[in-house]
């Protein structure tokens, strides 16, 4: 079998988490985490909402937050009321990052917001908790009726007996008076919406004022994220293994992964676990630790998707079989590598939940599993169900039948 793997530090938030109960969490192509994680994490500050601020229940809420870090920030994540709210990635993987999350609840009383960040090497900082309250929306007070004011009716005047002249005078136009509408029949215009009123921003910022400006103004000033743009791709010398290059040749596949950045590894041992929400595959590489790659899949037939993380070093040392006591009650684990992961993180369980079938992999097939790395992702292989995985840098993945 395998010397199991086990991820490091944080996607999926997720839920990137790493998943998002949200989503995983993109990764950097071919990085992988260290042993061991550098001193402390990111530095996290919301700067909205404000400590203790109201707002209506059911009213859109923007957590606005910047994640500082050395080493760039791969994903954030909003916790509301300590569960995973919403996970975003940083397309470029860098330092500050500010992003402003959406969330809303029609449940009264004290919430509690926290911002986690994760850098590309897998730690985890988090702000300050912020508490704020929601209020019940205030119900309409019907307004008395206005008594309708009757309209004056012209009587006409009674036939006049003088007889009509041969030559018709000149028609003169009476004026018209205004005669004003039953005020029933008023229409009712509503108000303008609130003007929002842009705060000085300081120099590279820009005013945002998310979603139309909800609730009247959500003033804030932030250093505009720039647009991911697709990169360009040299060539390389290096061929696309035999089996994976049908489907890298896909124009879509192609243009997406770029060129091989290392030649394949076809001879190495591999397994694979499929979970309720996702899917974890093990490789055990020529050099060190094996590396472990972890897939958000809310829908078990999905051919694509959004959400994966890696890879990870096995951080497993081969002794306890079950890493946590709540992977030893479940039917199918995990243990080994993916359980250390899976126990040690835990928004990576949170987000893919747990095993719905055990692990399965080389021992049970003749062939080995083959992960070739591009320079915009990492194509994986399962012999077991001849699937190709593409894992495209971002965080998107596509799945493929050979």
């Amino acid at each position: 079998m395998r010397t199991n793997v086990v991820v490091k530090a944080v996607m999926i938030g997720t839920i990137a988490v790493l998943l998002t109960v949200g989503g995983l969490a993109a990764c950097i192509p071919g990085r992988v985490a260290e042993q061991q994680p550098a001193a402390g994490g990111p530095t996290v500050v919301i700067s909205s909402p404000r400590p203790g601020q109201v707002v209506k229940s059911g009213e859109l809420i923007q957590v606005t937050s910047t994640s500082t870090d050395p080493d760039g920030i791969q994903k954030v994540e909003l916790w509301a009321d300590g569960a995973l709210s919403r996970v975003d990635i940083n397309p470029e993987v860098n330092s500050p990052y500010i992003v402003a999350q959406t969330w809303h609840s029609t449940k009264v009383g004290s919430h509690v917001f926290v911002v986690k960040a994760f850098d590309a090497r897998g730690n985890v900082g988090q702000s300050e908790p912020v508490v704020i309250n929601v209020e019940a929306e205030l119900t309409a007070t019907p307004v008395a009726s206005v008594p309708t004011v009757p309209v004056a009716t012209a009587t006409p005047l009674p036939p006049t007996s003088a007889v009509p002249p041969t030559v018709p005078p000149p028609t003169v136009a009476a004026p018209t008076t205004a005669v004003p509408p039953s005020p029933s029949a008023t229409p009712q215009v509503p108000a303008p919406p609130p003007m929002c009123t842009p705060p000085p921003c300081q120099p590279g910022e820009v005013y945002h004022c998310p979603q139309a400006c909800p609730g009247g103004c959500g003033l804030q000033c932030a250093t505009p994220t720039p647009t991911p743009t697709r990169p360009t791709f040299t060539p390389t010398d290096i061929e696309v293994h035999a089996l994976l290059k049908p489907i890298w040749e896909k124009s879509d596949v192609k243009e997406a992964l770029g060129y091989p950045s290392s030649a394949a590894s076809d001879n190495r041992q591999y397994a694979r676990q499929y979970f309720e929400r996702g899917y974890m595959y093990w490789w055990n590489r020529p050099e060190g630790r094996g590396l472990i790659w972890v897939v958000q899949m809310p829908d078990g037939s999905a051919m694509s998707g959004f959400g994966w993380i890696g890879p990870f070093e096995d951080m497993w040392d081969g002794k306890e079989r079950f890493s946590c006591e709540l992977a030893r009650q479940t039917k199918y684990g995990p243990h080994s590598g993916f359980g250390k992961l899976w126990c040690d993180h835990p928004e990576i369980a949170q987000t893919i939940g747990v095993p719905r079938e055990p692990e399965r992999g080389t021992g049970e097939s003749a062939d080995y599993g083959i992960v070739q790395f591009f320079q915009g992702g990492t194509m994986l292989y399962s012999p077991l169900d001849r699937e190709v995985w593409v894992l495209v840098s971002g965080g998107t993945w596509q799945r493929y039948y050979r």
